[in-house]
């Protein structure tokens, strides 16, 4: 790596972040899945401001057999200002399939929606350890079910939409699932965009070694949300995206990778993979950020405005990679 060091803004929040760690395992308090939930939600909400405003933000919901899943949908005046288009982004957010939420993530939908000029539509899908594998992926591939029938209420035609799915962390897992094991009779995504995404259930890569503990995502609190996420319910290779073989056809894909990252050397093998294959990827490193700097935003306004900037260039098209 051509940087050696966390950012400077990021480097002394990054060592007290870690003794508050230390100082709660040495009482005792364990962690929980409600307080994953309000550290995710208490972070993103302290270091991500409100807003951009966005010309649309809609609430929605479509039903299962079983159950309702909540749908939060953004379209930005600058998108056509109020004209139909025929793109649409579908967000999953991170969190270790056990925290984040519509809510906890709205800033971050309102920026993508404002940067890419295209409406974003993000999913509420159940969380673990309530709703083990495979719910969440369940809850994504209804949502592309139905689709078809939001489009008047979206007001986009399905036979043309393109489609793209964008994840981060847990729901960056979710989104390369779904493309690497796609569902007949669906909207295929044209474009998919992993941010820091966890891609490899075993753990094994060497930043995972190397960044195991004092770097904001710890190898012990991964293994505690797979633990809650998996639950004997299905061997970690047979899940792991960066395992799991190629369709025929897939889409454009972008990498977004953290340099302090455990997960950095998974998602760069990932890369790796899809360009060998013959597809279209591509991978931006940021050398000197933690996982989920996105939800640190205020310490490092101008690395997230770029990767902002960088995602929306590849939605629109465009080369993000020099």
């Amino acid at each position: 790596m051509s940087v050696v060091s966390v950012h400077p803004n990021l480097e002394g929040w990054r060592v007290k972040f870690h003794q508050m760690l230390a100082e709660l395992e040495v009482a005792g308090i364990q962690p929980t899945p409600e307080t994953a939930r309000q550290a995710l939600a208490g972070l993103t909400q302290r270091y991500v401001t409100s807003g951009p405003e966005v010309l649309v933000v809609k609430d929605l919901e479509i039903t299962t057999a079983s159950h309702s899943i909540p749908l939060r949908y953004y379209c930005d005046s600058e998108s056509g200002e109020g004209k139909p288009l025929n793109q649409l982004i579908l967000f999953i957010h991170g969190g270790g399939h056990m925290a984040g939420s519509v809510e906890v993530y709205d800033p971050i939908c309102r920026r993508l929606a404002r940067h890419s000029y295209q409406p974003v539509l993000s999913i509420e899908y159940r969380l673990a350890p309530e709703h083990p594998w495979p719910a969440g992926i369940d809850d994504v591939r209804s949502v592309l079910d139905a689709l078809p029938g939001l489009a008047d209420e979206l007001d986009f035609d399905p036979n043309t939409l393109k489609l793209s799915l964008v994840g981060d962390s847990g729901g960056g897992a979710m989104a390369a699932t779904i493309c690497l094991q796609p569902a007949p009779g669906v909207i295929r995504p044209k474009k998919l965009v992993l941010i820091y995404p966890s891609l490899d259930y075993r753990m094994i890569t060497p930043s995972v070694r190397e960044f195991a503990d004092g770097y904001m995502l710890t190898a012990e609190r991964m293994r505690w949300y797979f633990d809650h996420y998996l639950q004997d319910r299905a061997e970690p290779l047979s899940i792991s995206p960066l395992e799991m073989p190629l369709p025929e056809s897939f889409p454009d894909t972008l990498v977004i990778n953290a340099g302090f990252d455990p997960l950095r050397d998974e998602a760069a093998l990932f890369h790796e993979k899809v360009s060998q294959s013959g597809f279209n990827s591509e991978l931006l490193t940021y050398p000197g950020m933690l996982h989920a700097f996105l939800n640190l935003e205020s310490m490092v306004p101008e690395v997230c405005d770029d990767a902002y900037k960088a995602m929306a260039g590849f939605l629109q098209d465009r080369s993000v990679v020099g």
